[in-house]
């Protein structure tokens, strides 16, 4: 199994659906005169939209189902979300495809696959926007960092799952993002639909809603997994936060040269990825809205080594070895940019 399928899979198990973050676009168009003022409103329009946005993922509690795709693969997925003040609960249905519920409480994500016979827990990675249509965000503003790596404007209005929504277009500043178009509803602000955008225009990633509910309160019971789990084997992945005894000098072995403008370490752990294996450095990194891992393994097995760029969807990974070490970047950006990473990563 090549590397990006590999920590796609384990992506998916700990995320959900395995998506990043919403997606979209923006066009860049020449200003001059008072022009440039319209244009100063229009960004703050659209910023201010995004934040509203963030803030309804985290407040409101709705039902929802969503058509999620990524390159040739479809799915429909069914979402429940209850708001609480000490942190919401969240129960995500694969409605097609192979059979699979996510529950989260808080911090904490428990992804149940009947067919494998197979419960995951972890500890849901932070530093995000918004890292999937599902989870929501710990950020409730749109902070300076962002719009220094990205373009905002808005783009209109579209009809998702029979609302209006407001259209915003998210544009890399660089080559080393991806860019995002993302449709909010105008009633609520929560996200309808998001696309993710290569530098061609084409959509790796889209996620639609096409249908929602708002109903005055969710039972708890509608948050309880709809499978019994009980005699699955059950895996838990290592906690997020480094052990200042057990990781620290390993992080000082190793330096990263390079990183796009704007992105900073916003997790890091140490241990294994899956059962029986070596423990591993893992480090994630994020811009605000984009997201990227560095995977550091000792002691790979010879079939796992993997040198070189490789794909599915819009996860894009490239590996090294270094001294007998696999070094892996994956994330949901363009491919040169885990290339120009795993390629600054050098061991001390």
């Amino acid at each position: 199994m090549d590397i990006a399928r590999r920590f796609a899979r384990v992506a998916s198990q700990r995320l959900g659906p395995g998506v990043e973050l919403l997606t979209g676009v923006i066009m860049f168009v020449t200003l001059s005169g008072g022009a440039a003022t319209l244009h100063a409103a229009d960004v703050g329009e659209a910023r201010g939209l995004l934040e509203r946005m963030v803030r309804a993922s985290r407040s409101l509690d709705y039902i929802g189902t969503f058509v999620y795709r990524n390159g040739s693969t479809m799915q429909s997925m069914r979402i429940i979300h209850k708001a609480h003040v000490e942190g919401s609960r969240e129960r995500l249905v694969a409605l097609s495809g192979a059979a699979r519920e996510v529950i989260r409480e808080g911090e904490l994500v428990t992804c149940i696959l009947p067919d494998d016979g197979i419960v995951v827990v972890a500890k849901r990675q932070s530093g995000a926007l918004y890292p999937s249509a599902v989870f929501e965000s710990e950020l409730t503003i749109i902070d300076d960092d962002i719009v220094e790596s990205y373009s905002l404007s808005t783009n209109g209005i579209e009809r998702v799952a029979d609302r209006k929504a407001n259209v915003i277009d998210v544009m890399p500043k660089d080559r080393y993002r991806y860019g995002y178009r993302l449709a909010v509803d105008h009633e609520t602000g929560l996200l309808l639909k998001s696309e993710l955008l290569d530098n061609d225009m084409s959509a790796l990633e889209q996620i639609v809603y096409t249908h929602l509910d708002l109903p005055e309160s969710i039972p708890d019971e509608a948050l309880e997994p709809g499978v019994s789990h009980v005699g699955f084997t059950r895996y838990e992945a290592a906690a997020g936060g480094r052990d200042e005894n057990d990781s620290t000098g390993r992080a000082q072995e190793w330096t990263i040269a390079w990183l796009p403008p704007g992105f900073e370490m916003s997790d890091a752990s140490y241990g294994p990825i899956q059962p029986g294996r070596e423990s591993v450095d893992h480090r994630v990194y994020s811009d605000g809205l984009a997201s990227l891992s560095i995977f550091i393994e000792p002691g790979f097995q010879a079939a796992d080594r993997h040198e070189g760029l490789s794909s599915v969807g819009a996860i894009n990974a490239f590996g090294r070895v270094v001294d007998e070490y696999q070094v892996s970047v994956v994330g949901e950006v363009p491919g040169i940019t885990v290339e120009k990473i795993a390629t600054a990563i050098v061991k001390q």
